[in-house]
């Protein structure tokens, strides 16, 4: 079984949870980071949440260079490759997105190949499962992939998660076969988080709790909590039969509305800022034009696009998801607590 375990982009809301699960096996984790000025930040945010100080190797690494990546893979016997670029707004040029998913993929994909590494976990999303269809499916699975070239239907984030697989699936198969590789394809994940600058999908919760979203559009997304996927890379790692496989992680769909009225039945002081007015379709659409965040809205639109996750749940987690209403409350709460809205 693996012991010496890498974990890259390791400043990321989920690889903070993978990082200190594995560290509460005992694992030995060395990270990346795309700057070592982040180090001593980012180890007493872990070793506050652990009991204890952690013992973490730092490594300076970059999807978009090859500095320090032998050096990060050296002696590893398994690489949880969880950096990935995740936009705060929609990009100008899609390729400043696809561009380092892609290439940072194959980087360290290349060097765990290089060292001799077995087995990789790779985060990826069902952003690459879900998106680019002119008719979307009532139910989708780890059998079905998001089409980039249909971009009626496939902004940029889902383009860059779908290409960035693809090539790493075709370069096990091509040019290096002795590695196994497991994809981890979460939904919008949610759940605690561990310091004041982690975002991502988590930012939603704080612009609904700080009454920046008067109004709410018709849509929706599925949840899952950040501890599931954390359990689920570490399942994957650990059992054979992951090798060569997706696990989509999916939970219940929310829609916009209903998410607000989550946080408004578990926190009443914020009631007066939660939304529960919807947007009429037509206003996104005319503000898409001119508003990169309706334009990104205007994708989910009067849609319900539904990812199964029942086969990470059987052969992964082996337990029921924690629910999308407990992982909104736990995102809201360490927000709360970190006066982070």
């Amino acid at each position: 079984m693996a012991k010496n375990v890498l974990v890259t982009g390791a400043t990321g809301f989920i690889a903070q949870q993978l990082i200190l699960d594995l560290l509460a096996r005992d694992y030995a984790v060395r990270g990346t980071v795309r700057s070592l000025g982040k180090a001593d930040k980012l180890r007493k945010t872990l070793s506050e949440h652990h009991g204890s100080p952690v013992q973490i190797e730092l490594v300076e690494a970059d999807l978009e260079s090859d500095a320090g990546w032998p050096e990060a893979v050296s002696d590893i016997d398994c690489v949880m490759h969880v950096a990935s670029p995740f936009p705060m707004a929609p990009p100008k040029d899609p390729q400043d997105l696809i561009r380092p998913a892609k290439e940072g993929a194959l980087r360290a994909l290349r060097a765990a190949s290089d060292a001799g590494v077995r087995r990789t976990v790779m985060t990826s999303s069902c952003a690459a499962i879900a998106y680019g269809y002119a008719q979307l499916p009532e139910v989708l699975t780890e059998d079905n992939w998001s089409n980039p070239d249909y971009t009626k239907d496939c902004p940029p984030y889902p383009a860059s998660k779908t290409i960035a697989e693809r090539a790493a699936w075709d370069f096990v198969r091509e040019q290096a076969p002795a590695m196994e590789l497991a994809t981890i394809n979460p939904v919008a994940v949610f759940g605690p988080i561990r310091s004041a600058d982690v975002r991502t999908s988590v930012g939603i919760i704080a612009q609904l709790l700080g009454g920046k979203m008067p109004m709410l559009p018709n849509a929706g997304l599925q949840f899952v909590d950040v501890r599931d996927v954390s359990l689920a890379h570490i399942a994957a790692m650990e059992k054979p039969e992951a090798a060569g496989q997706r696990f989509a992680l999916a939970g219940e769909f929310y829609t916009l509305l209903e998410t607000a009225a989550v946080l408004r039945e578990a926190f009443p002081q914020y009631a007066s800022k939660l939304p529960t007015r919807q947007l009429p379709s037509f206003l996104v659409k005319l503000l898409s034009h001119v508003n990169g965040d309706m334009k990104t809205i205007s994708y989910e639109l009067d849609k319900r696009r539904f990812v199964s996750g029942d086969k990470a749940q059987s052969l992964l987690l082996e337990k029921p998801y924690i629910s999308g209403r407990d992982a909104v409350i736990a995102s809201a709460q360490t927000l709360i607590n970190y006066n982070a809205i």
